[in-house]
């Protein structure tokens, strides 16, 4: 199979746009101690009464003896739901980055917590090794990575949060503990914490003998890949579909390790085609099938090929909202197929594709996978339209097949739906109270979906 010519490759990856991005830094403006915070999408921002960027352990302690009120962590600004605005204090680990130590022979490899993600893996390959499994934006800070169990795709590959070996965690008294497995409950809150447990300070990973990676992508009829999916999810390393409901077609990508050492790795493209077709798709709703359709005229099916987090890592510039569940993965398929039927039977325009993927069951209190293999379905809008009729007529699907709402992308669940979904969130409440009794790492969006009251002696938010 030859490479595709770059035009052709520029459109796939354009058409293909989802879940990743590459997370521009958020807009900081600061005069005369006035501070504004956005994310990524745009749909969430805060004017902080502070903000800080500690460079090591001692700093953050003394912070959090110093300061009052709520405190709420960011990283790289990529949550489209409200985990981050305060009227607080706002933390950037930025300055603490880079790898810390590794052991080759164990496999494994210490990261300060602010590290990008595309800079951790790139310096865990200089020393030999590679993350398990990625997902296809590599720019979220480590830290913000596991905290909403960020991940990639393939039924024996897990999140990023599960592939955590131990962590370091400075709850709000300036405590540090230092934890792994053998802190059961509490290790296990940890890895996927939503930044209300306390303030993560470095990380270390089980990882892998560095690998190359190949990545194959088929564009199809949407039953045909559907049925595609089906058939190989289980003997692939790694499978993704990107399903287009209005023009029936589908672009399927596969991943496998390879012994070839050669890199096939086209330039990244701009996204301007991509920003151009969304555009008038808003403006011309009855263009978009013929737009989808045309995805099959236009691209050729093609590869990449290098080292793993090369291969991973993908540019996203085209802004989007998007909301993602979790289904039990037994069930993905079906619940697809549903969701496809309801975009096309209530004419929503949507351009972007939805997203499917598969991942590993894990061992986290609350995270999507927890003690369940997944099927995560997302579905994106253009950053210039209302998502909500979308999100209103898909969401009920989701929930209804048993879905899990990914924690930092928009979802409308309450806090007593939360517990029937992720049935340890009661026990998580109980170890969030022990490190933090005062709510200090909590905001509004946080007590809301946690069931917790408001507690006026930090100052939080009503």
């Amino acid at each position: 199979m030859d490479a595709p010519r770059i035009n052709r490759r520029a459109l796939l990856k354009l058409a293909s746009l989802t879940a990743g991005t590459t997370l521009l830094p958020m807009k900081l403006l600061a005069a005369a101690q006035t501070y504004r915070w956005q994310n990524w999408a745009g749909n969430q921002t805060a004017q902080p009464s502070a903000m800080h960027y500690p460079q090591n352990v001692e700093q953050i302690r003394a912070l959090l003896a110093s300061s009052n009120g709520p405190i709420r962590c960011f990283g790289g600004s990529h949550s489209f739901s409200p985990l981050v605005p305060t009227d607080g204090t706002l933390i950037s680990l930025e300055a603490m980055n880079g790898l810390l130590q590794h052991d080759s022979d164990k496999s494994t490899a210490t990261f300060a917590a602010g590290t990008r993600l595309g800079n951790a893996s790139a310096a865990a390959w200089d020393a030999g090794l590679s993350f398990s499994n990625e997902p296809d934006i590599n720019l979220q800070s480590l830290a913000g990575a596991i905290s909403t169990s960020t991940h990639g795709t393939g039924l024996t590959l897990p999140s990023q949060s599960a592939q955590i070996k131990s962590l370091r965690l400075i709850s709000a008294d300036g405590q540090l503990h230092d934890l792994s497995s053998r802190d059961g409950d509490l290790f296990r809150a940890a890895i996927c914490s939503l930044g209300c447990l306390g303030v993560i300070s470095d990380i270390t990973f089980q990882q892998q003998p560095r690998y190359y990676l190949r990545e194959v992508t088929r564009v199809m009829d949407l039953d045909k890949a559907l049925a595609v999916v089906e058939q190989e999810k289980d003997s692939v390393r790694g499978i993704e579909l990107f399903a287009f409901p209005h023009g029936n077609t589908a672009i399927i990508k596969t991943f496998e390790e390879t012994s070839s050492t050669e890199e096939i790795l086209p330039p990244d493209d701009s996204n301007d085609l991509l920003e151009m077709v969304c555009e008038v798709s808003m403006r011309a709703s009855w263009l978009t099938p013929t737009i989808q359709r045309l995805l099959g005229k236009f691209i050729e099916d093609g590869f990449k090929q290098g080292p793993a987090w090369k291969v991973y890592g993908n540019v996203r510039t085209v802004r989007f909202n998007e909301m993602e569940y979790c289904v039990p993965a037994e069930d993905g398929i079906a619940t697809l197929k549903q969701v496809c039927a309801t975009i096309r039977d209530n004419n929503i325009n949507v351009m972007f594709p939805i997203e499917f993927r598969y991942v590993r069951a894990d061992n986290s209190m609350i995270g999507m996978f927890g003690q369940r293999d997944g099927a995560t379905i997302s579905v994106h809008q253009y950053v210039k339209q209302d998502a909500t009729p979308l999100f209103n007529a898909v969401e009920p699907l989701l929930q209804k097949a048993g879905g899990r709402p990914h924690w930092g992308k928009i979802h409308t669940m309450s806090a007593d739906q939360l517990k029937q979904a992720y049935p340890e969130l009661k026990r998580f409440n109980e170890i969030r109270a022990m490190l933090d009794p005062q709510g200090r790492f909590l905001n509004a969006h946080m007590r809301t979906i946690l069931g917790e009251p408001s507690l006026d002696k930090v100052g939080q938010e009503k």
